[in-house]
């Protein structure tokens, strides 16, 4: 496949990023609707914000540990299958969500019940996939891929408040599992297959690398800690935008509508990463992106409760938390072979998540202590600055993975 040239890959293979794109929308349905279920749920049982996010941290915490796991069996049963394997009690787990009645114990068991199979459908199991069939539009794939979660990020918003006023925050839970599951579940089955799917019974044996070196090396360093510090920052914004908004006047509509730009600019952020990092160097791409949240920080702190205020912090925030994703996973699938790419982006991937589950409790618990989050909004530039000298400093290539002087320019 090596020999194709980008255009002939798309011509042949383009329906498997769409799939993809599809597939890892799923990962943005708890994480960006949960925002919107906030405040109908504190309000219900009487629970603080930092005790409604804390859930993050053990659905995250749980994913440190399984998210290996899911990446193992991805390098030995192929993506495909673990897809299929998980996606009915996706559905029917997030579903449950609906469930919780009061105590604090209950909504953690169904989060964490819940966050078992969005482990197993995680953004590994769809990358795996697309990074084992393409290699000439690798950055493009990846980009159209990864688009899901801005799609997600767009979406989910809306449908969740489109949901709790129609049906009440019980049933918009499981309205919105089986709005994904009818279009996913078709195009999962007729497109998604990578590489070792379409030769399972044909793939010849190979000596797996040892991960020790991977993981000891700067690069895979470098990108857990930037990454780490970026998603803190990123995801407990995303959380908490909706009631940050909501502190300057806006209803949950408005609100909600405008965290659902998020998706739009993460789309298009993507996709012109996808482009740049075919055409600029790598660490210049990454060092502009991963500053971008600072912006949105600046606009709600400078002009809060001002509407277009608002839609430039989220177009800066969503053009960021497109081309992060694109940049790191590009990076990691530059930097670590195909035969422990899953296992190696999978543990990554587990370990930034529990970095992105500390930014919510840090944001509520500033919130409850403060009435405010001016403070949190300080914290983001102080994490985003550290992440771009962090993305400064990684090795991008394998020439550049030396102990010595600090890499040159990509």
């Amino acid at each position: 496949m090596g020999t194709l040239t980008a255009r002939q890959e798309w011509a042949t293979m383009w329906p498997l990023p769409l799939a993809s794109m599809v597939g890892i929308s799923s990962g943005a349905m708890f994480a960006f609707s949960s925002g919107v279920f906030m405040e109908e749920m504190t309000s219900a049982f009487g629970w603080s914000r930092a005790q409604f996010s804390s859930t993050f941290v053990m659905m995250m915490g749980l994913g440190l540990f399984l998210g290996p796991a899911a990446g193992w069996l991805i390098d030995r049963i192929g993506p495909r299958r673990v897809a299929l394997i998980a996606i009915l009690p996706f559905i029917v787990t997030f579903s449950m969500l609906g469930l919780a009645s009061g105590p604090l114990w209950q909504w953690s068991a169904l989060c964490v019940f819940f966050a078992f199979f969005q482990i197993a459908l995680g953004q590994t199991t769809w990358v795996a996939a697309v990074i084992s069939r393409f290699e000439a539009s690798r950055g493009m794939a990846l980009a159209v891929t990864l688009a899901g979660l801005g799609l997600g990020s767009f979406v989910w918003p809306q449908l969740a408040a489109l949901f709790i006023g129609k049906l009440g925050w019980r049933l918009a839970f499981p309205a919105m599992a089986w709005t994904w599951a009818v279009v996913a579940i078709p195009l999962t089955l007729a497109f998604f297959f990578g590489a070792s799917d379409r030769a399972v019974n044909a793939r010849p044996k190979r000596t797996k690398r040892p991960y020790g070196p991977a993981l000891r090396s700067r690069s895979f360093i470098g990108l857990v800690l930037a990454a780490g510090l970026f998603a803190s920052a990123y995801f407990g914004l995303s959380v908490h935008l909706a009631p940050l908004l909501k502190s300057g006047g806006m209803t949950l509509g408005t609100a909600a509508g405008i965290v659902g730009l998020i998706g739009v600019f993460s789309v298009i952020g993507r996709l012109a990463t996808g482009f740049l990092l075919d055409h600029l160097p790598t660490r210049l791409v990454g060092i502009v992106a991963f500053l971008l949240p600072a912006l949105s920080a600046f606009f709600l702190m400078v002009f809060p409760g001002s509407m277009p205020a608002a839609i430039a912090a989220v177009a800066a925030l969503g053009l960021a938390s497109g081309a992060e994703l694109d940049i790191i996973t590009f990076i990691a699938a530059r930097r670590f072979g195909r035969d422990v790419f899953g296992s190696i982006y999978a543990l990554f991937m587990a370990i930034v998540s529990v970095c992105a589950s500390i930014g919510p409790v840090i944001a509520g618990s500033l919130f409850d202590a403060t009435g405010s989050y001016h403070g949190y909004l300080v914290y983001i530039v102080v994490a985003v600055v550290a992440a771009a000298a962090l993305i400064a400093w990684i090795p991008i290539s394998s020439e550049e993975e030396a102990p010595a002087p600090l890499p040159a320019a990509a």
